[in-house]
């Protein structure tokens, strides 16, 4: 069906937006990844037992802004008329032009902290595509569905296995196609290549528009 097509290119394409600021918050700024908090809540306790605590300080600021992205969103999801999907773009678009402008404070900490905000609005805004639940801002239940509906598809030979596993694929595809994208630009623009990013939510905003031109016409 068309409008389950347009649903998963627009899945894809925020993918995209997900890898470019995960690969730039890693390569340009101390190892953090932003996208997620797995990785910052242990650096948060292991700053605790060593004692670091301009560590545990940012740590703990990220887990809030965080949690803000996540309270923001069931909030806005309430009380706006307009798709989530687009106050997503909206947020993200805010969220990179603050990255910027915080890049000009040579603090990488401070810099980073527009992307754990807008990085869970992303998350819960395209959390689904083709009845698939898949986060478009990292990759290990991505890789855990890929793998397992692959494996199911080798043994029984049921091609809706097949269709969801070329879905997980095609996501970690283009996750780490941002990824790449955002790495070989840092190494020509340094931390200034943020802004490229707002090219990529301007064509997965394209898309958006696609996907709701399908559903208008199927509908219609």
């Amino acid at each position: 069906m068309i409008i389950v097509k347009r649903q998963m290119q627009l899945h894809h394409a925020v993918s995209v937006i997900g890898g470019f600021l995960g690969g730039y918050t890693v390569f340009n700024h101390c190892d953090i990844f932003a996208n997620a908090q797995t990785g910052n809540l242990i650096k948060l306790v292991i700053g605790l037992f060593g004692l670091r605590l301009e560590s545990v300080a940012f740590m703990a600021s990220y887990f809030l802004l965080y949690a803000a992205g996540n309270a923001f969103y069931a909030v806005a999801r309430k009380k706006l008329k307009l798709s989530m999907k687009i106050v997503s773009f909206i947020i993200t678009a805010v969220g990179i032009l603050l990255v910027g402008v915080l890049n000009f404070t040579g603090n990488s900490y401070f810099a980073v902290m527009p992307v754990f905000f807008l990085a869970p609005v992303q998350w819960n805004a395209f959390k689904t595509a083709g009845g698939n639940s898949s986060s478009t801002i990292f990759s290990s239940n991505n890789v855990r569905q890929a793998v397992i509906l692959l494996t199911r598809y080798i043994m029984e030979k049921n091609p809706k296995d097949l269709r969801n596993a070329k879905f997980y694929w095609a996501t970690l595809l283009c996750f780490h196609v941002g990824v790449a994208a955002s790495v070989l630009l840092s190494l020509f623009f340094g931390v200034h290549s943020i802004w490229f990013c707002l090219i990529a939510v301007g064509i997965a905003a394209a898309f958006y528009y696609r996907y709701q031109a399908a559903k208008i016409k199927a509908f219609t």
